[in-house]
């Protein structure tokens, strides 16, 4: 098995990093993650649609004013901020990247929700937090980041987040999956750094492996494979803009990892994971 050293772990915060702004931009929100869609035809924006995926994470955790949820891998801190505000809940969250944090501060600052919302730069596998302190947990789009390791990959990302629930407590997963015969995740997305996808069977071994009892498994890619396609479709609309904002280097590898995208949202599968810790 692979481990997933120091230096990927930079790569993947560097990358995330270095395109924040330039996605910001065009997509019209700091959430990186997939929209949902009801179809084709939907109107909804890009930033309406992942405010919809998260909102349904809220849903299946049953989210509310009296849990405190730990947000794993929480990025630029949008989806933390949104549940923050329409929940009532509190919400620790925490990121690889010392970037990310930074912003998830800042966005989190001019909320009315900030008070209820902390950042933290930490890893996934080794969180800084007492044991059983949390209601609730989120893992939106990270697991497909780690490698299928127990040392320091997805069990040990599960293990953490099963050892700081309380018991009772559930796990939201929402990710990319590989279909039951692979098609190659790695050469599908070769420009995003460690990506690192399992099947859903997979992801339910590792998690029961931990102590989680895995309570549903939805696949929803038919609502999110419009994703890549509405992406491409702004990025194209606003290429030039973008070139003489973030120069045509950024504009090179948007291109291209909107294309990788496209071609893996036809093929890969994409799940929500309601599992509860032991």
């Amino acid at each position: 098995m692979e481990h997933q050293d120091e230096p990927e772990r930079r790569a993947i915060a560097r990358y995330y990093e270095r395109g924040a702004e330039a996605f910001a931009a065009l997509r019209g929100t700091r959430a990186m993650h997939a929209g949902y869609y009801t179809g084709a035809e939907d109107p909804a924006t890009i930033a309406e649609s992942t405010d919809r995926l998260v909102r349904l994470a809220g849903q299946r955790l049953g989210l509310g004013s009296g849990h405190h949820l730990l947000d794993i891998g929480c990025g630029a801190g949008q989806p933390a901020l949104l549940l923050a505000e329409e929940t009532g809940c509190s919400v620790t969250a925490v990121d690889a990247s010392a970037g990310m944090v930074a912003a998830g501060r800042r966005l989190a600052a001019g909320s009315a929700a900030g008070d209820r919302i902390s950042f933290h730069h930490a890893d996934a596998a080794q969180l800084p937090f007492p044991g059983r302190s949390f209601d609730r947990a989120l893992m939106l789009e990270v697991a497909s980041h780690l490698p299928d390791t127990a040392r320091d990959g997805k069990q040990a990302a599960f293990a953490e987040a099963a050892r700081c629930l309380k018991r009772g407590g559930l796990l939201a997963l929402v990710d990319m999956v590989e279909p039951p015969v692979a098609p190659g995740a790695g050469t599908l997305m070769g420009e995003v750094p460690s990506v690192h996808l399992s099947t859903r069977n997979r992801l339910e071994e590792l998690l029961a492996a931990v102590g989680f009892d895995v309570l549903d498994v939805t696949d929803i890619s038919e609502h999110t494979r419009y994703s890549a396609q509405r992406n491409r479709a702004a990025f194209e609309n606003r290429r030039q803009e973008l070139a003489a904002a973030f120069g045509a280097d950024t504009v090179r590898r948007i291109a291209l990892l909107l294309g990788q995208l496209a071609e893996a949202d036809a093929s890969l599968g994409y799940v929500t994971v309601i599992a509860r810790a032991g």
